[in-house]
């Protein structure tokens, strides 16, 4: 680059232009001058390309993005596989994390710059710190939570005076006090067990829980490690009452401080879902082969989600009543949350407006 500008200097000089030798030239007529002034002209913009195609092109913004380890992060591994991320110059790092609790850590931390998870994932990390922001909402899903248990309980009732799981600061201990209220027992006699995600089929499969609740694909793995004559799925967030929205959220300095990188981020993950609504063969491909799943278990999964990005007030309607939950049991303390400054839909409005 910086040859190409010497010759194109060099250029200018030989042709007369300013920037060239001073000293004794020979006198011209008025009609050489004009030529020569013309020619200098269509030289300066024959040499301005010349350098411009030079010039190298505007590298990729790298992006760090955390995901779990189910097809709810299908929109996310659509927009890096299908190109989306690239049309709209990103390189998006993927980071699987076990739990959507870690992730949401390594976001808070900045160590990712967004990931994506249910609201309640994100509350404890509101209270701590003014770190993170919700900038959309990938997804939702009424029915997307199950419970697997052993055989041996029929019904939901049943689960009193149970061993259960859980996995801790997430969603699934809203979801046990929503179930626990409808059925009417006290929360003493329900005895819940925190356990991470991976490790729930297994406690199950050894007798260490009776049942747990928690996103798929952990109860139907549940189903498959231990045989459907041990293991089978009792119910789900629909028996709780529970709607749930899958929200995104980044690193709040970050995203101030990369906002045209937020939108394009937004973006591309539009055209991702819009992409996995019309190709969902294609969607099934890439959850099963991204989270190493059979096809068939990927399109089930896949099916209790509506992904669709949006973000309404719904989001912090249903967000406010889990709030209160949580510090109802003295699981949340601190400063109530400020829904209106948690959740910036400037990005999400700039990146919906976009063609």
């Amino acid at each position: 680059m910086i040859n190409a500008r010497y010759r194109a200097t060099n250029m200018l000089q030989s042709m007369g232009m300013p920037g060239a030798p001073r000293g004794a030239e020979p006198a011209v007529s008025n009609r050489q001058a004009k030529s020569r002034c013309g020619s200098s002209i269509f030289g300066a913009i024959a040499i301005g390309l010349l350098v411009f195609s030079h010039s190298p092109t505007r590298a990729a913004d790298n992006v760090r993005i955390g995901v779990g380890i189910d097809p709810s992060f299908t929109t996310w591994w659509i927009a890096k596989d299908r190109g989306f991320f690239d049309k709209h110059n990103i390189h998006a790092d993927i980071t699987q994390f076990s739990g959507t609790p870690d992730m949401a850590d390594a976001t808070m931390a900045g160590e990712v710059d967004f990931g994506s998870s249910g609201t309640a994932t994100y509350m404890p990390r509101f209270v701590r710190a003014d770190a993170l922001l919700i900038v959309a909402t990938m997804a939702n899903s009424t029915d997307n939570f199950k419970i697997a248990a052993h055989t041996s309980i029929k019904t939901l009732p049943e689960l009193k005076g149970k061993r259960v799981g859980t996995v801790a600061s997430s969603t699934t201990d809203y979801l046990w006090a929503l179930l626990i209220k409808k059925l009417n027992i006290a929360d003493s006699e329900i005895n819940i067990i925190p356990v991470t995600p991976p490790e729930l089929p297994a406690a199950l499969d050894r007798g260490d829980i009776q049942a747990f609740f928690c996103w798929e694909p952990w109860p139907s793995r549940a189903v498959e490690i231990s045989g459907k004559d041990k293991v089978h799925i009792l119910g789900g967030s629909r028996d709780a009452g529970y709607f749930q929205n899958y929200v995104l959220a980044g690193n709040k300095k970050y995203i101030q401080a990369n906002p045209d990188v937020t939108v394009r981020v937004l973006m591309a993950l539009r055209e991702a879902s819009d992409y996995l609504a019309r190709e969902k063969a294609d969607g099934v491909k890439i959850a099963a082969e991204r989270n190493k799943l059979s096809p068939q278990l990927a399109e089930y999964i896949l099916g209790l989600y509506q992904f669709r990005m949006s973000l309404t007030d719904a989001v912090a309607e249903g967000a406010k009543v889990e709030e209160a939950w949580l510090r109802s049991k003295d699981r949340l303390k601190g400063n109530p949350i400020d829904w209106t400054k948690v959740i910036d839909r400037t990005y999400f409005d700039k990146a919906m407006a976009a063609k």
